[in-house]
């Protein structure tokens, strides 16, 4: 029998794609069959840098193009001899160097009028957002689950980092007192550990813990700024790592140290919580921007803004110009600005990057206030919206939000920004003439699940033809069928449940349907820090599977086939 899960050969994923992209080709129109020629003739690196003019095509055309563009754009298994990961270390010293640049402009107020106005706005709306710089007590630090500078991915997990030797950056040094002092029996567990470090008279068991809290904090605070020489904290410059993004490049990111990590989570977090509270802006949710975009593509009133590299190009000098100073003196000391690379330690131009815990929250908050201010000072009405670097505004306030955006150092993508024409895009929905064209784009080499994740996106998109086709390279002995609304474990379509003959007696309703269903992976040691674990989950107050469940990591260590009890009746429809 097949495996569920287990990826099939290059060759013959490829043919799949093939066969998929032929069918596509005599559904859509002349742009479709061109681009179908580029794949049947193996010209992929073609295909995948193909730009598309929405303003000279159909809704039907531009549908079954983009379906095939988007099964080989973001192909991790393809060698097309681009060399990803060279392309994205390259770029990111490239950011760097424009940090460095932008950092010595903004010294030297090189800025227009209009772009020191926008600024000045901006940074009355940030104060009002951020409030006071909040206290170590008022934050929830909590983990993250990828790695740190000393816990590798494949095992990174709460335990495993209470139990990892305290690191942090040089920054964090003047206040890493402050912060253990927050979490006692952490810090406490690391000097029980480690018998080359220093101990206290006092056990942490026999005191209330803030009373272990003020003992710990006056032992730390009486080392200053020497905490360095502590042996219980290391100082760790950032790694610097790069992870898939698509067939040309990857994307950089920053694996910071454990305690950088916690506390930037907790900052973010608070930083979330004031722009919800504040301007109404969620960033959970990013409903509102599709909503949005869809909106534009219809009457043309809004603009959906993408920069590249954004988080790359928060540079140090933009931070300084729009915070409060406090607030930059606070998050300053939080971020990590040195990495290691092939030539040693280098100082980062940037201020934070993508693996830091309140980045992506710092830079809704900058794209926010500046995209604000911009549509304010031009007098516009209609909806702001950010999320991450997916700006909405206006689109008569596209050209003055680019031109500012670009003066403080950021480059906005004008390929995938639109301002004018049928076409918007944001947050993985696309929509044209307000219909959606958003495509199902394929990563990693074909398997059945994803057959059937694919198989089932089509049935949703009512792509009968394509659903069928797809259907037949499924194996039929392992083929599990049941409703939506339950995830991609069964293929969406006509199903029976069974019901026990003792339910029916009862009286029940509904009845069960097969699925399968990923094993989570479970890492099982034992650490000396396992003691700390529960009162790290009462902290959190998680409800998190990976915290409730400590040995839980990374990636599936195979799958299973379950039953799931439901009321639905037909496929779609759910009760």
């Amino acid at each position: 029998m097949s495996n569920w899960i287990e990826s099939w050969s290059p060759q013959k994923t490829e043919s799949f794609l093939q066969e998929v992209s032929a069918h596509l080709s005599e559904l859509g129109g002349p742009l479709t069959k061109d681009l179908h020629r580029l794949v049947a003739e193996r010209r992929y690196i073609d295909l995948i840098n193909f730009k598309f003019e929405y303003s000279r095509s159909d809704y039907s055309d531009l549908l079954y193009a983009r379906q095939i563009h988007a099964l080989f754009q973001k192909q991790e298994w393809m060698d097309l001899g681009l060399n990803p990961k060279g392309v994205a270390e390259k770029k990111f010293w490239e950011m760097e160097k424009r940090c460095l640049e932008t950092n010595t402009k903004l010294d030297s107020g090189q800025l227009d009028a209009e772009a020191w106005r926008v600024v000045t706005l901006a940074r009355s709306k940030i104060r009002r957002i951020l409030g006071r710089v909040p206290t170590l007590d008022k934050l929830t630090i909590s983990f993250g689950p990828g790695a740190t500078t000393n816990v590798k991915g494949r095992i990174a997990s709460p335990r495993a980092k209470l139990n990892a030797r305290l690191a942090c950056s040089r920054e964090l040094l003047p206040v890493v007192g402050r912060l253990l002092a927050e979490v006692p029996y952490w810090a406490w567990s690391q000097t029980f550990k480690n018998s080359r470090t220093p101990r206290f008279d006092v056990q942490p068991l026999s005191v209330e813990p803030l009373e272990f809290g003020a003992l710990l904090l006056s032992r730390l605070e009486s080392l200053e700024r020497e905490v360095v020489f502590w042996p219980e904290v290391e100082v760790h410059a950032g790694k610097l790592s790069f992870v898939p993004k698509d067939a040309r490049s990857m994307r950089p990111i920053v694996i910071e140290p454990t305690l950088n990590g916690v506390i930037q989570r907790g900052v973010g977090s608070f930083m979330k919580e004031r722009m919800l509270k504040c301007v109404n802006l969620d960033l959970t949710d990013q409903s509102r921007n599709q909503r949005l975009a869809k909106e534009g593509s219809i009457h043309g009133g809004y603009a959906t803004v993408d920069l590249s590299s954004a988080s790359d190009t928060v540079s140090v000098g933009v931070v300084r110009l729009l915070l409060p100073d406090e607030w930059f003196d606070f998050l300053s000391e939080l971020t990590t600005g040195e990495i290691n690379s092939p030539d040693g330690v280098r100082t980062l131009e940037k201020f934070s990057s993508m693996g830091n815990g309140f980045t992506f929250e710092l830079e809704s908050l900058l794209f926010y206030s500046i995209a604000k201010s911009v549509v304010e000072l031009l007098d516009l009405q209609g909806e702001v919206s950010v999320f991450g670097d997916d700006i909405i505004v206006n689109s008569r306030a596209y050209n003055s939000l680019a031109s500012v955006l670009t003066q403080l150092g950021f480059l906005v993508n004008n390929e995938k920004s639109f301002w004018e024409g049928p076409f918007r895009e944001s947050c993985g929905a696309d929509w044209f003439e307000g219909k959606s064209i958003r495509p199902f784009y394929q990563k990693k080499l074909m398997s059945e699940q994803y057959l059937y994740s694919y198989h089932n996106w089509a049935v949703r998109n009512c792509e009968n033809s394509l659903a069928a086709l797809i259907l037949s390279w499924t194996n039929s002995s392992m083929r599990l069928w049941g409703p939506d609304g339950y995830g991609d474990g069964h293929l969406v379509g006509s199903f029976v449940l069974h019901q026990s003959r003792k339910a029916r007696r009862r009286g029940w309703g509904g009845g069960t349907f097969d699925t399968y269903s990923l094993r989570p992976r479970r890492f099982k040691t034992v650490y000396d820090t396992d003691w700390v674990f529960p009162c790290y989950s009462v902290y959190t107050r998680s409800g998190e599977r990976d915290r409730t469940d400590p040995d839980i990591v990374r990636g599936s260590s195979g799958y299973a086939k379950v039953s799931i009890y439901t009321l639905a009746s037909t496929v779609f429809r759910r009760i």
